[in-house]
């Protein structure tokens, strides 16, 4: 028992060191969902639907928030780049459709705006590990352009810094264009993943996918404070947000899981904690890896045995 909880103890501090990080960079393709909103006053639209501000992205500039429903809970992510009297908004797998569902059923009468599907059209690349900027200052981009706060061109591309990870760069770039981008990356020591190295790059990484952003969830239990703008216009759902701030109540809370075996995916109960939803996992170099969403007043624990007789230690994402 001494041996596992050192074990890991010792994987924890891996992943507060980043240590199961590619040297330079792995370069993902992530599938995603991208939606257009065109219009002179697709900002403003925008910010009537989206949990953040919008109304004065300046050009090129960025905003993360999320769509809600009337319920606040998650309908999809929204990473906007403003280009303009365009703007572009990436969300999660699968989600398209119902996004622009959304976007199109709330345009005024009196406003010409144009909503339309990219999904196809434009791909999304996640450049993840301890030194992406390196690949990307290979390619001529400087450093000290890729931020949080807005979208750098390079080309026909757009190049930003992940707004849940410093050590991810995300890239928006034509899909006919993506293969040759890639080999471009590759050459200035980046390294191909596969599904699986996105899946465990993910977890540990702290980055949400529909896995998690979806309406079974609230903002608040991902830990997506940022995500939320109470101090601006009326959003789907900020009633309810609003009210949970208030109260800082949480039923849920989001945490990585590790462990020797096999972490059952979905609903389980723990005893002496309750339900908990394991919303993805994958294996590692060393056993599996989790992320689950667990009662809040459980969230110091430091082990969780579930009924199968699996063991796994518990971490703060």
């Amino acid at each position: 028992m001494q041996t596992g909880h050192a074990d890991a103890a010792s994987r924890s501090d891996e992943t507060m060191s980043g240590a199961y990080l590619h040297p330079l960079a792995r370069v993902h393709v992530v599938p995603s969902s991208i939606s257009v909103v065109e219009g002179a006053t697709c900002l403003e639209h925008l910010n009537r639907i989206v949990s953040v501000e919008t109304q004065e992205l300046p050009v090129l500039g960025r905003a993360d928030g999320l769509i809600c429903n009337a319920n606040g809970r998650i309908l999809d992510n929204a990473t906007i780049c403003n280009l303009g009297e365009q703007a572009i908004i990436l969300g999660n797998e699968g989600t398209g459709d119902s996004t622009r569902e959304i976007l199109a059923s709330g345009i005024p009468w009196d406003e010409n705006l144009v909503v339309k599907d990219a999904d196809a059209a434009i791909s999304h690349i996640i450049l993840l590990g301890k030194a992406p900027l390196r690949c990307l200052a290979g390619l001529g981009i400087n450093p000290t352009d890729v931020g949080t706060e807005r979208w750098t061109e390079y080309g026909n591309s757009l190049i930003s810094t992940h707004r849940q990870c410093e050590d991810a760069i995300q890239i928006l770039i034509p899909s006919g264009h993506c293969e040759a981008f890639i080999s471009a990356l590759v050459n200035n020591g980046a390294k191909r993943s596969s599904l699986h190295d996105w899946v465990r790059d993910r977890i540990l990484s702290g980055l949400l996918s529909h896995h998690e952003l979806n309406s079974q969830n609230l903002p608040f239990e991902l830990g997506l404070e940022e995500f939320v703008a109470l101090d601006k216009g009326c959003y789907p759902g900020q009633e309810i947000h609003a009210r949970m701030e208030s109260r800082g109540a949480l039923a849920r809370s989001l945490v990585r899981l590790r462990s020797n075996g096999q972490i059952p995916q979905g609903k389980s109960k723990i005893e002496a904690i309750g339900s908990i939803t394991v919303t993805s996992t994958c294996q590692d170099d060393i056993g599996y890896v989790a992320l689950a969403l667990i009662p809040h007043a459980a969230a110091d624990v430091a082990t969780l045995v579930f009924e199968d007789g699996t063991v796994a230690s518990v971490e703060s994402v």
